[in-house]
């Protein structure tokens, strides 16, 4: 009799789906790769495929989920080290920076993927952008209460500083500077006009001389 599949055994399958689908994408690239190689390299039928995912666009949705919730972890362990406020809020927008830097502009096939995906999941963009402005509101929020940062609307503000960084971690405008080398602009440049972003916001939140 054959056994029937639980809510673990699914799971699992899907997990498999979604790593295997992430490698060929990877290696091959996102328009390339198709629901049979998927399907070739785990040894099961497009039928299977189609069981648990209705299109490669829903697979490279679930894919790319994944990979902003990990940009968001290794944000958030920039923030569990010790520091003020201020020194917190920096560290986290830098590694924020280079986080989406490393792990989606220096992979081609990868940067494929999240464009496709950003044009046509926009509930996955907008979860990691509330997220991440969540946790700017958590920083203002302490550094407020701890006297270090005016008193200010944290939610508006974290939403104001999320948009001030949009150049330097939306992946489309972040390749743009990048290789912009009409207007003689570096990864240098890049990394000074981030500095010059994050003085204009910390100046603008401090208390001191409120």
């Amino acid at each position: 009799m054959r056994r029937k599949a639980t809510i673990s055994d699914m799971e699992t399958t899907k997990l498999h789906i979604i790593e295997t689908a992430e490698s060929l994408f990877r290696q091959v690239g996102y328009v390339k790769t198709t629901v049979t190689d998927i399907a070739k390299a785990l040894g099961m039928s497009q039928a299977n495929i189609y069981r648990y995912f209705p299109s490669k666009a829903s697979i490279n949705e679930a894919i790319c989920d994944r990979l902003v919730h990990n940009i968001e972890a290794q944000c958030w362990e920039s923030l569990v080290r010790d520091g003020s406020s201020t020194e917190r809020l920096k560290r986290f927008i830098l590694e924020y920076h280079r986080t989406v830097k490393n792990n989606i502009i220096n992979e081609k096939c990868l940067y494929d993927m999240v464009a496709v995906a950003m044009s046509e999941h926009w509930v996955v963009v907008q979860g990691h952008s509330n997220r991440i402005r969540d946790l700017l509101r958590i920083i203002i929020e302490q550094g407020i209460s701890s006297g270090e940062f005016r008193t200010v609307n944290s939610s508006k503000m974290a939403k104001v500083v999320h948009e001030s960084l949009a150049v330097f971690v939306y992946p489309s405008l972040l390749e743009h500077e990048i290789n912009d080398e009409e207007n003689g602009n570096s990864q240098d440049n890049l990394d000074e006009d981030l500095d010059q972003l994050l003085d204009l916001i910390l100046h603008g939140l401090s208390a001191v001389g409120k």
